[in-house]
């Protein structure tokens, strides 16, 4: 059973490649994955959310993990994360705690990069992140 679990997770890779514009910080994403529903690669690509202020600007690239728990959000310091080989990438829902604090728990449990989302309910618009 764990193995099952194991595989179907790994079937998605992301590659985000991250440019730094005069005015704006836009992040510009590239997702690859495979789909077993139609048994082919998909690729996709969007400028879809922008760098905290002062955030590290590069290229990650890896698996990405989720937090396992019955919400998303990675606020409490115990979630365990459903990828922690390297490199991974968190992907976290905004809400119920400051993105800094989702940052340094995905920090410690070994991502590379963490890309934080709006749920669908909360809008769209990307909120940028103050941090020192």
């Amino acid at each position: 059973m764990k193995e099952k679990n194991k595989s179907s997770y790994s079937c998605l890779l992301v590659v985000a490649v991250l440019f730094r514009a005069a005015e704006t910080v836009p992040a510009y994403v590239n997702l690859f994955y495979f789909n077993i529903t139609s048994n082919s690669t998909v690729t996709e690509q969007c400028e879809c959310g922008e760098f905290g202020v002062n955030s590290l600007l590069g290229t990650a690239s890896g698996l990405v993990g989720i937090p396992k728990s019955a919400n998303l959000q990675a606020c409490d310091s115990h979630t365990e994360f459903t990828v922690t080989e390297a490199p991974w990438i968190a992907l976290i829902e905004r809400g119920n705690c400051r993105f800094s604090e989702k940052i340094h728990l995905a920090a410690k449990k070994g991502a590379e990069a963490v890309v934080i989302y709006n749920a669908p309910e909360s809008g769209s618009y990307p909120i940028r992140m103050a941090h020192s």
